[in-house]
C-alpha cells in the first residue's frame, strides 16, 4: 500500500496513481531535506540552491546564454537573469561575447566559481560517503532508475493547459 504524505490522499486514485504520488511526494521531501543539509553544510545562505544549480549547469555544459539556462531549468529567463547577476557580482560567473548572438552574451564560470563549486562537491561527497549503508547498491541503482523514469514520463507527458490535457 502506498502511503501519501499529502492531505489530499483521500482523493480517489488508482492504486498505481497513489503509488506514483507517494514516490513523487517522497522525492519532494528528500529534495527539501537535501537542500537544508547542503545549505547548512556550506554555510553560504547567499549561494542558494538555484545559484548552485546554475553553477553546476555551467560546469557541466560550458558557457550558455541566459535563455538557454532558463530552458534547461524550466523557469523564466528573468529568474535566471537575477541568479546570473548575483553570480557575476560575486565573481563566480562572467558574461562574455557570444559569437552567435550580439545581444545575448554567454555566461561562463570563472576560476573562482569553479573553485567554489569543487569545494562544495568535496564537502558534499564527504557527507554522502559518511552516511550509514542503510541501502545496498542494487536498491540505490533501482531508486535512480525509477526516478529517472518518472522524470522522463513527466517530460514527455501532456502539460497543463495543452490540448492533450483537455477532456
Amino acid at each position: 500500500m502506498a502511503t501519501c504524505l499529502s492531505t489530499m490522499s483521500t482523493l480517489p486514485r488508482t492504486i498505481r496513481g497513489a503509488a506514483l504520488m507517494a514516490v513523487l511526494e517522497e522525492a519532494a521531501a528528500l529534495h527539501l531535506r537535501a537542500n537544508a543539509v547542503v545549505e547548512q553544510l556550506h554555510g553560504r545562505p547567499d549561494l542558494t540552491n538555484a545559484c548552485r544549480g546554475v553553477l553546476r549547469d555551467l560546469a557541466r555544459l560550458g558557457p550558455r546564454t541566459v535563455p538557454q539556462l532558463a530552458r534547461r531549468r524550466e523557469c523564466s529567463r528573468q529568474h535566471v537573469q537575477v541568479l546570473v547577476n548575483r553570480l557575476t557580482a560575486d565573481g563566480m560567473a562572467e558574461l562574455v561575447p557570444n559569437p552567435d548572438h550580439r545581444r545575448s552574451p554567454l555566461v561562463r564560470l570563472t576560476p573562482a566559481g569553479k573553485d567554489t563549486l569543487e569545494a562544495m562537491w568535496r564537502r558534499e561527497a564527504e557527507v554522502i560517503d559518511e552516511l550509514p549503508p542503510a541501502l545496498d547498491l542494487e536498491e540505490l541503482e533501482g531508486a535512480s532508475r525509477v526516478l529517472r523514469g518518472l522524470r522522463r514520463l513527466l517530460e514527455a507527458g501532456p502539460r497543463p493547459g495543452t490540448k492533450e490535457n483537455e477532456r
